[in-house]
């Protein structure tokens, strides 16, 4: 109407402009998916500002499978259809399946936003989202591997420069627990009683009511399997440059080296016939069952480790029924 009286259109050209715009701001072809993925990832990174990991982990496989299909010959006729394809090709991860509908909706979000796609044919319900998630999968317990099994995998190692790195590395994680992405917020100070090298950790990490504080660091040096004390001076050795450590921008890079660890696969055999997960993070979970062992108060502990005591209790394990049978 704004064309014909304001503008001077006759009333077959205004059809035809608004129509050809309307083509143009519309996905319904084929090729203007790509470009909304591409302003999809821009958004996400400049108003979220996720990491290019977090995008390739959480995001890329499943969009670009949306986009496949949204481009291809047999194109899903709206939300519902394009999300079900999508998840079925996750039908076996109950994880990542949950992942795919979550990131598609978003994208499917903003580009009802944006870009203007129909929101009636485009937008997933709530309902319809929760259906295709599926059931939620059960939580997998985190194995706390032993001190003795922790040893035999550093022992096991291949003698060479790249694998001094990451046995650096992985004594790292097992003397003071820490998140393996802490292994690059590691600092040396000064005790301030004692005035020897000690590790502080500068990392924050953001939760629900904001961010963990930095904190210095407790060792708790490892058992052999003959009830030998094994020490190492880390703190030391850092303070010197004597304790170099391998590339770690990658966040999956010591995952990939442990997955190539002979000993490593053995040790996720074994727990796995138990119902229990051995990751990266099993170090850290020794470290919390190591420290129970040796009584250091809960609240240490829990400092040390850099969380609280709710997801302390929840989240770590700290007793074992061993030592339920060490007292009968």
């Amino acid at each position: 109407q704004q064309l014909v009286e304001k503008e001077g259109y006759d009333l077959r050209d205004a059809v035809a402009k608004v129509s050809a715009a309307a083509v143009i701001s519309s996905p319904s072809v084929s090729s203007d998916w790509p470009l909304i993925l591409e302003r999809f990832k821009a958004d996400l990174q400049t108003l979220s500002q996720i990491k290019d990991t977090t995008w390739r982990r959480n995001y890329e496989p499943f969009l670009n499978r949306s986009v496949e299909l949204l481009t291809g010959s047999s194109t899903p006729i709206d939300a519902h259809a394009l999300v079900s394809e999508v998840a079925r090709t996750w039908a076996d991860k109950p994880r990542s399946r949950s992942m795919a509908v979550d990131a598609v909706r978003r994208f499917l979000d903003f580009a009802v936003e944006v870009h203007k796609v129909p929101s009636q044919s485009w937008t997933l319900t709530d309902r319809a989202a929760k259906q295709l998630r599926g059931k939620r999968p059960e939580r997998r317990t985190v194995a706390a591997i032993t001190d003795a099994e922790i040893l035999r995998l550093l022992n096991s190692l291949p003698e060479s420069e790249a694998c001094d790195r990451w046995r650096n590395a992985i004594k790292l994680l097992a003397l003071y627990g820490i998140r393996p992405s802490e292994l690059n917020h590691l600092t040396v100070r000064e005790h301030p009683t004692t005035g020897q090298p000690a590790l502080f950790c500068t990392y924050r990490k953001v939760n629900a009511r904001g961010a963990t504080e930095p904190r210095w660091l407790m060792p708790l040096s490892l058992t052999d399997q003959f009830g030998e004390s094994v020490d190492w001076n880390l703190a030391g050795a850092m303070a010197i440059n004597q304790l170099p450590l391998p590339p770690l921008s990658d966040k999956y890079a010591l995952r990939t080296f442990l997955e190539r660890q002979a000993v490593w696969t053995e040790l996720k055999a074994v727990y796995a016939e138990r119902d229990q997960w051995v990751r990266p993070y099993s170090f850290r979970d020794a470290y919390s069952l190591r420290a129970h062992r040796v009584d250091h108060r809960l609240d240490v502990i829990c400092t040390a480790m850099g969380h609280g005591l709710t997801v302390h209790q929840s989240s770590y394990e700290w007793s074992r029924d061993d030592a339920v049978l060490e007292h009968i």
